[in-house]
Protein backbone atom coordinates (compact mmCIF):
# COMPACT_ATOMS: atom_id res chain seq x y z
CA UNK A 1 0.00 0.00 0.00
CA UNK A 2 2.99 2.06 1.12
CA UNK A 3 4.72 1.54 -2.27
CA UNK A 4 1.23 2.44 -4.77
CA UNK A 5 0.90 5.44 -2.55
CA UNK A 6 4.27 6.91 -3.26
CA UNK A 7 4.33 5.95 -6.96
CA UNK A 8 1.27 8.16 -7.18
CA UNK A 9 2.80 11.17 -5.70
CA UNK A 10 5.68 10.61 -7.94
CA UNK A 11 3.20 10.19 -11.39
CA UNK A 12 0.74 13.54 -9.44
CA UNK A 13 4.46 15.36 -9.27
CA UNK A 14 5.77 14.48 -12.85
CA UNK A 15 1.78 15.82 -14.16
CA UNK A 16 2.27 18.79 -12.22
CA UNK A 17 5.98 19.64 -13.58
CA UNK A 18 5.03 18.37 -17.53
CA UNK A 19 1.80 20.82 -17.05
CA UNK A 20 4.21 23.62 -16.07
CA UNK A 21 6.67 23.06 -18.87
CA UNK A 22 4.16 21.78 -21.85
CA UNK A 23 2.54 25.51 -23.01
CA UNK A 24 6.34 27.13 -22.62
CA UNK A 25 7.38 24.36 -25.22
CA UNK A 26 4.32 24.42 -27.47
CA UNK A 27 3.12 28.03 -26.95
CA UNK A 28 4.48 30.19 -29.65
CA UNK A 29 5.94 33.67 -28.44
CA UNK A 30 4.64 36.54 -30.22
CA UNK A 31 8.03 38.13 -30.92
CA UNK A 32 6.66 40.36 -33.63
CA UNK A 33 3.67 41.58 -31.40
CA UNK A 34 6.85 42.54 -28.79
CA UNK A 35 8.71 43.96 -30.58
CA UNK A 36 9.67 47.50 -32.12
CA UNK A 37 8.91 46.09 -35.33
CA UNK A 38 4.97 46.34 -34.62
CA UNK A 39 5.17 49.63 -33.67
CA UNK A 40 6.09 51.01 -36.96
CA UNK A 41 4.38 48.49 -39.21
CA UNK A 42 0.76 47.71 -38.28
CA UNK A 43 0.07 45.25 -35.25
CA UNK A 44 -1.43 43.31 -38.39
CA UNK A 45 1.84 43.39 -40.60
CA UNK A 46 -0.36 46.32 -43.34
CA UNK A 47 2.36 49.23 -42.24
CA UNK A 48 2.09 52.27 -40.31
CA UNK A 49 5.00 54.43 -40.15
CA UNK A 50 7.33 51.89 -42.10
CA UNK A 51 5.61 49.46 -44.93
CA UNK A 52 3.38 46.12 -44.85
CA UNK A 53 5.63 43.50 -43.94
CA UNK A 54 2.27 40.88 -43.86
CA UNK A 55 3.43 37.83 -46.56
CA UNK A 56 6.78 39.51 -47.09
CA UNK A 57 9.24 37.17 -49.20
CA UNK A 58 12.45 38.25 -49.27
CA UNK A 59 16.22 36.76 -48.69
CA UNK A 60 17.08 36.00 -44.92
CA UNK A 61 20.19 37.21 -45.36
CA UNK A 62 18.33 40.76 -47.08
CA UNK A 63 16.14 40.49 -44.32
CA UNK A 64 18.55 40.61 -41.56
CA UNK A 65 21.09 42.96 -43.23
CA UNK A 66 18.19 45.97 -43.36
CA UNK A 67 17.28 45.17 -39.76
CA UNK A 68 21.04 45.53 -38.97
CA UNK A 69 21.45 48.32 -40.97
CA UNK A 70 18.63 50.11 -40.94
CA UNK A 71 17.12 51.85 -44.46
CA UNK A 72 15.81 55.03 -45.03
CA UNK A 73 14.03 56.47 -41.99
CA UNK A 74 13.95 52.86 -40.84
CA UNK A 75 16.52 52.61 -37.54
CA UNK A 76 19.20 49.88 -36.97
CA UNK A 77 17.83 47.50 -34.97
CA UNK A 78 21.46 45.73 -32.74
CA UNK A 79 20.85 42.68 -31.49
CA UNK A 80 21.41 43.46 -27.99
CA UNK A 81 17.86 44.95 -28.54
CA UNK A 82 16.32 42.18 -30.92
CA UNK A 83 18.95 38.87 -30.57
CA UNK A 84 19.23 36.93 -34.02
CA UNK A 85 17.19 34.02 -33.20
CA UNK A 86 14.46 36.29 -32.03
CA UNK A 87 14.59 38.11 -35.41
CA UNK A 88 14.53 35.37 -37.53
CA UNK A 89 11.23 34.42 -35.50
CA UNK A 90 10.05 38.00 -36.23
CA UNK A 91 10.65 37.32 -40.00
CA UNK A 92 8.75 33.86 -39.60
CA UNK A 93 5.82 35.25 -38.25
CA UNK A 94 5.56 38.09 -40.55
CA UNK A 95 5.66 35.73 -43.24
CA UNK A 96 2.31 33.84 -41.70
CA UNK A 97 0.71 36.85 -41.47
CA UNK A 98 -2.66 37.11 -43.95
CA UNK A 99 -2.59 40.03 -46.25
CA UNK A 100 -4.95 41.87 -45.94
CA UNK A 101 -5.50 45.37 -48.27
CA UNK A 102 -8.14 47.49 -46.09
CA UNK A 103 -6.01 47.28 -43.52
CA UNK A 104 -3.27 49.35 -45.03
CA UNK A 105 -3.73 52.52 -42.85
CA UNK A 106 -3.40 55.89 -44.40
CA UNK A 107 -0.54 56.66 -42.62
CA UNK A 108 1.82 54.49 -44.88
CA UNK A 109 0.06 56.54 -47.30
CA UNK A 110 1.32 59.36 -45.92
CA UNK A 111 4.61 58.45 -44.79
CA UNK A 112 5.52 56.40 -47.96
CA UNK A 113 5.74 60.05 -49.16
CA UNK A 114 7.53 61.57 -46.25
CA UNK A 115 10.97 59.66 -47.32
CA UNK A 116 14.29 61.54 -46.01
CA UNK A 117 14.83 62.98 -49.44
CA UNK A 118 11.20 64.26 -49.98
CA UNK A 119 11.41 66.18 -46.87
CA UNK A 120 14.13 67.40 -47.81
CA UNK A 121 12.68 68.35 -51.09
CA UNK A 122 10.11 69.87 -49.16
CA UNK A 123 12.03 72.11 -46.89
CA UNK A 124 14.37 73.15 -49.94
CA UNK A 125 11.49 74.07 -52.04
CA UNK A 126 10.28 76.40 -48.25
CA UNK A 127 13.38 77.92 -47.84
CA UNK A 128 14.49 79.26 -51.05
CA UNK A 129 10.31 80.52 -50.99
CA UNK A 130 11.19 82.15 -47.77
CA UNK A 131 14.25 83.62 -49.27
CA UNK A 132 12.93 85.20 -52.21
CA UNK A 133 10.16 86.81 -50.41
CA UNK A 134 12.72 87.77 -47.79
CA UNK A 135 14.68 89.71 -50.46
CA UNK A 136 11.66 91.29 -51.34
CA UNK A 137 10.75 92.70 -48.25
CA UNK A 138 14.81 93.62 -47.32
CA UNK A 139 14.78 95.42 -50.95
CA UNK A 140 11.68 97.65 -49.95
CA UNK A 141 13.88 98.75 -46.70
CA UNK A 142 16.81 99.45 -48.83
CA UNK A 143 14.87 101.28 -51.23
CA UNK A 144 13.98 103.56 -48.69
CA UNK A 145 17.19 103.92 -46.99
CA UNK A 146 17.77 105.75 -50.32
CA UNK A 147 21.44 103.49 -50.55
CA UNK A 148 21.43 104.48 -54.44
CA UNK A 149 21.77 108.12 -53.44
CA UNK A 150 24.89 107.36 -50.82
CA UNK A 151 26.64 105.78 -53.46
CA UNK A 152 28.62 108.57 -55.31
CA UNK A 153 29.66 109.58 -51.78
CA UNK A 154 30.89 106.25 -51.35
CA UNK A 155 32.99 106.39 -54.47
CA UNK A 156 34.97 109.10 -52.59
CA UNK A 157 34.71 107.48 -49.12
CA UNK A 158 36.03 104.08 -50.23
CA UNK A 159 34.27 101.23 -51.02
CA UNK A 160 36.63 98.80 -49.14
CA UNK A 161 36.69 101.20 -45.84
CA UNK A 162 32.50 100.98 -46.36
CA UNK A 163 32.24 97.54 -46.72
CA UNK A 164 34.73 96.94 -43.61
CA UNK A 165 32.32 99.16 -41.35
CA UNK A 166 29.38 97.10 -43.04
CA UNK A 167 30.25 94.06 -42.04
CA UNK A 168 32.01 95.03 -38.39
CA UNK A 169 28.47 96.85 -37.87
CA UNK A 170 26.78 93.52 -38.96
CA UNK A 171 28.41 91.48 -36.74
CA UNK A 172 28.51 93.84 -33.71
CA UNK A 173 24.68 95.45 -34.14
CA UNK A 174 23.35 92.56 -35.64
CA UNK A 175 24.62 89.32 -34.65
CA UNK A 176 25.81 90.35 -31.52
CA UNK A 177 22.77 93.13 -30.89
CA UNK A 178 25.00 95.45 -29.30
CA UNK A 179 22.65 97.92 -29.02
CA UNK A 180 19.73 95.92 -26.80
CA UNK A 181 22.81 94.78 -24.64
CA UNK A 182 23.16 98.18 -23.62
CA UNK A 183 19.61 99.50 -23.40
CA UNK A 184 18.66 95.92 -21.54
CA UNK A 185 20.68 93.15 -20.70
CA UNK A 186 17.78 90.76 -19.37
CA UNK A 187 15.87 91.64 -22.89
CA UNK A 188 19.03 90.99 -25.19
CA UNK A 189 19.49 87.70 -23.12
CA UNK A 190 15.84 86.75 -23.86
CA UNK A 191 16.75 87.81 -27.47
CA UNK A 192 19.62 85.65 -27.44
CA UNK A 193 17.94 82.61 -26.11
CA UNK A 194 15.81 83.18 -29.01
CA UNK A 195 17.78 84.19 -31.90
CA UNK A 196 21.09 81.90 -31.12
CA UNK A 197 18.89 78.60 -30.39
CA UNK A 198 17.23 79.10 -33.66
CA UNK A 199 20.31 79.37 -35.12
CA UNK A 200 21.77 76.39 -33.22
CA UNK A 201 19.39 74.02 -34.15
CA UNK A 202 19.20 74.68 -37.84
CA UNK A 203 23.16 74.14 -37.87
CA UNK A 204 22.14 70.91 -35.66
CA UNK A 205 19.63 70.31 -38.69
CA UNK A 206 22.21 70.68 -41.54
CA UNK A 207 24.96 68.90 -39.56
CA UNK A 208 22.42 65.87 -38.65
CA UNK A 209 21.64 65.83 -42.24
CA UNK A 210 25.16 65.28 -43.32
CA UNK A 211 26.38 63.29 -40.56
CA UNK A 212 23.42 60.76 -40.37
CA UNK A 213 20.25 61.78 -42.88
CA UNK A 214 18.08 58.87 -41.27
CA UNK A 215 18.20 60.43 -37.86
CA UNK A 216 18.31 56.88 -36.46
CA UNK A 217 21.88 55.90 -35.52
CA UNK A 218 22.50 58.93 -33.20
CA UNK A 219 22.18 58.52 -29.07
CA UNK A 220 20.81 60.86 -26.89
CA UNK A 221 24.05 61.62 -25.73
CA UNK A 222 25.58 62.48 -29.33
CA UNK A 223 26.99 65.64 -29.38
CA UNK A 224 24.80 66.78 -32.04
CA UNK A 225 21.31 65.64 -30.23
CA UNK A 226 22.77 67.23 -27.20
CA UNK A 227 22.95 70.57 -28.64
CA UNK A 228 19.80 70.26 -30.79
CA UNK A 229 18.44 69.60 -27.53
CA UNK A 230 19.92 72.76 -25.54
CA UNK A 231 18.81 75.03 -28.49
CA UNK A 232 15.14 73.82 -28.37
CA UNK A 233 15.13 74.46 -24.96
CA UNK A 234 16.49 77.80 -24.86
CA UNK A 235 14.20 78.87 -27.88
CA UNK A 236 11.39 77.94 -25.67
CA UNK A 237 12.79 79.94 -22.79
CA UNK A 238 12.85 82.76 -25.11
CA UNK A 239 9.40 82.29 -26.19
CA UNK A 240 8.07 82.12 -23.45
CA UNK A 241 9.13 85.58 -22.37
CA UNK A 242 7.57 87.06 -26.03
CA UNK A 243 4.47 85.59 -24.82
CA UNK A 244 4.66 87.45 -21.35
CA UNK A 245 5.66 90.53 -23.12
CA UNK A 246 2.50 89.89 -25.44
CA UNK A 247 0.55 90.14 -22.48
CA UNK A 248 2.07 92.94 -20.30
CA UNK A 249 3.85 95.38 -22.95
CA UNK A 250 1.39 97.93 -24.15
CA UNK A 251 4.09 99.02 -26.77
CA UNK A 252 3.89 95.37 -28.81
CA UNK A 253 1.45 96.20 -31.53
CA UNK A 254 3.26 98.11 -34.01
CA UNK A 255 0.08 98.72 -36.03
CA UNK A 256 0.86 96.48 -38.72
CA UNK A 257 1.76 92.74 -38.04
CA UNK A 258 0.77 92.12 -34.47
CA UNK A 259 -1.67 89.24 -35.78
CA UNK A 260 1.11 87.76 -38.20
CA UNK A 261 3.98 88.20 -35.29
CA UNK A 262 1.65 86.24 -32.54
CA UNK A 263 0.88 83.23 -35.31
CA UNK A 264 4.33 83.05 -35.95
CA UNK A 265 5.17 83.24 -32.00
CA UNK A 266 2.75 80.36 -31.74
CA UNK A 267 3.62 78.27 -34.80
CA UNK A 268 7.50 78.13 -33.30
CA UNK A 269 6.11 77.53 -30.19
CA UNK A 270 4.72 74.57 -31.64
CA UNK A 271 7.05 73.41 -34.17
CA UNK A 272 9.99 73.22 -30.87
CA UNK A 273 7.36 71.13 -28.98
CA UNK A 274 6.06 68.81 -31.39
CA UNK A 275 10.17 68.23 -32.41
CA UNK A 276 10.56 67.21 -28.96
CA UNK A 277 7.53 65.31 -28.35
CA UNK A 278 8.37 63.02 -31.19
CA UNK A 279 12.13 62.43 -30.25
CA UNK A 280 10.24 61.47 -26.55
CA UNK A 281 7.15 59.40 -27.80
CA UNK A 282 10.15 57.60 -30.64
CA UNK A 283 12.15 56.77 -27.68
CA UNK A 284 9.83 55.48 -25.29
CA UNK A 285 8.25 52.85 -28.07
CA UNK A 286 4.78 54.96 -28.55
CA UNK A 287 5.18 54.37 -31.99
CA UNK A 288 1.65 54.77 -33.20
CA UNK A 289 2.05 58.33 -32.35
CA UNK A 290 5.17 59.17 -33.84
CA UNK A 291 3.90 59.74 -37.27
CA UNK A 292 0.99 62.05 -36.54
CA UNK A 293 3.15 63.51 -34.69
CA UNK A 294 6.10 64.05 -37.01
CA UNK A 295 3.74 65.09 -39.34
CA UNK A 296 2.46 67.61 -37.47
CA UNK A 297 5.99 68.93 -37.06
CA UNK A 298 6.69 69.31 -40.57
CA UNK A 299 3.48 71.31 -41.30
CA UNK A 300 5.10 73.80 -38.32
CA UNK A 301 8.12 73.74 -39.39
CA UNK A 302 7.03 74.57 -42.94
CA UNK A 303 4.61 77.15 -42.36
CA UNK A 304 7.17 78.73 -39.94
CA UNK A 305 9.92 78.90 -42.98
CA UNK A 306 7.30 80.77 -45.48
CA UNK A 307 5.72 82.70 -43.15
CA UNK A 308 8.58 84.59 -41.51
CA UNK A 309 9.17 87.53 -44.23
CA UNK A 310 5.89 88.46 -43.61
CA UNK A 311 6.28 89.03 -39.88
CA UNK A 312 8.00 91.59 -37.53
CA UNK A 313 10.67 88.21 -36.97
CA UNK A 314 12.11 89.59 -40.50
CA UNK A 315 13.91 92.11 -38.65
CA UNK A 316 16.39 89.29 -38.06
CA UNK A 317 18.16 90.39 -41.26
CA UNK A 318 16.27 93.70 -41.91
CA UNK A 319 18.24 95.04 -38.40
CA UNK A 320 21.39 94.10 -39.25
CA UNK A 321 21.76 95.41 -42.93
CA UNK A 322 19.54 98.87 -42.00
CA UNK A 323 22.35 98.95 -38.64
CA UNK A 324 25.40 98.77 -40.87
CA UNK A 325 23.73 101.27 -43.90
CA UNK A 326 23.31 103.32 -40.74
CA UNK A 327 26.86 102.39 -39.89
CA UNK A 328 28.41 103.49 -43.01
CA UNK A 329 26.10 106.99 -43.38
CA UNK A 330 27.85 107.97 -39.82
CA UNK A 331 31.13 107.31 -41.25
CA UNK A 332 30.83 109.19 -44.34
CA UNK A 333 29.46 112.12 -41.97
CA UNK A 334 32.16 111.80 -39.43
CA UNK A 335 34.63 111.87 -42.35
CA UNK A 336 33.31 115.47 -43.67
CA UNK A 337 31.91 114.23 -46.76
CA UNK A 338 28.75 115.55 -48.38
CA UNK A 339 25.98 113.69 -48.52
CA UNK A 340 23.30 115.86 -49.17
CA UNK A 341 20.47 114.82 -46.60
CA UNK A 342 19.25 114.15 -43.70
CA UNK A 343 18.54 111.16 -41.56
CA UNK A 344 15.30 109.89 -40.66
CA UNK A 345 15.87 108.07 -36.51
CA UNK A 346 13.74 105.09 -37.21
CA UNK A 347 13.11 103.33 -40.50
CA UNK A 348 10.86 100.35 -38.79
CA UNK A 349 8.19 103.34 -37.65
CA UNK A 350 6.94 103.94 -41.79
CA UNK A 351 3.23 103.38 -40.74
CA UNK A 352 3.12 105.93 -38.23
CA UNK A 353 5.58 108.47 -40.60
CA UNK A 354 3.02 107.57 -43.44
CA UNK A 355 -0.38 108.66 -40.84
CA UNK A 356 1.60 111.78 -39.89
CA UNK A 357 2.42 113.18 -42.85
CA UNK A 358 -0.99 112.12 -44.59
CA UNK A 359 -2.58 114.24 -41.53
CA UNK A 360 -0.43 116.93 -42.11
CA UNK A 361 -1.18 116.93 -45.84
CA UNK A 362 -5.17 117.03 -45.56
CA UNK A 363 -4.54 120.09 -43.59
CA UNK A 364 -2.10 121.87 -45.86
CA UNK A 365 -2.80 120.30 -49.18
CA UNK A 366 -5.82 118.13 -49.48
CA UNK A 367 -5.25 117.72 -53.30
CA UNK A 368 -1.36 116.04 -52.51
CA UNK A 369 -2.41 113.37 -49.94
CA UNK A 370 -2.76 110.77 -52.33
CA UNK A 371 0.43 111.83 -54.77
CA UNK A 372 3.23 112.01 -52.24
CA UNK A 373 5.96 109.62 -51.15
CA UNK A 374 8.63 109.59 -47.86
CA UNK A 375 12.40 109.65 -48.50
CA UNK A 376 13.73 107.65 -45.89
CA UNK A 377 17.59 107.46 -45.29
CA UNK A 378 19.44 105.72 -42.52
Amino acid sequence: MKERFIVLLLAIALSIAGFGQEPMATAKRDVYGSSSCMGCHGMSGMGGLGPPLAQMKIADENFQTIVRKGRGMMPAVDSSVLSDEDLREVQRQIQELPWDEKQIPIAFRVGSFLSTKNVSRIFMVAGILSLLLSIKVLWYWVKLARLRELTPTLKKFGWFRAAGIFVRSLVIDGFCVASLWRKDKFRWAMHGLMLYGFLGLALADILMQVNDPSRAKLPLDHPLKILAVLCGASVITGLIYVLYRYKTDKFIDNGVTLGRDFLFVNLLLHSIFSGFLTVALSRSGAFTWVMPIYIYHLVTVCALIVSMPFTRMNHIFIVPVMAGITAVTDAVVKSQVDIGFVREPSPGRHHKSMAIATSVLENVDPERTEDFRLRYFP
